[in-house]
């Protein structure tokens, strides 16, 4: 897997490589994001879709390094 060949080490259970930008076949280094479950990756998409939508998220700071126009890199944002 290419977020694990980025990272240096194999993901671990229940980790869930993220496309910031929705796109699975843009895989560069800036578009993956690492998240600690498919749960956790449901909320994201669920809140994203939401703000889309025009209702602005409550803690926006728990999606740092989450939306698309987010800069850095997958070491980065790998969230544990």
């Amino acid at each position: 897997m290419l977020a694990a060949e980025f990272l240096g080490r194999p993901l671990l259970a229940g980790e869930i490589v993220h496309h910031r930008d929705g796109d699975s076949t843009n895989n560069t280094r800036e578009n993956l994001l690492v998240l600690p479950s498919q749960a956790y990756h449901a909320h994201i998409e669920a809140v994203l879709r939401r703000e889309r939508g025009g209702q602005p998220y409550l803690f926006p700071e728990l999606l740092r390094g989450v939306r698309r126009e987010a800069s850095g890199t997958l070491f980065d944002n790998v969230l544990l």
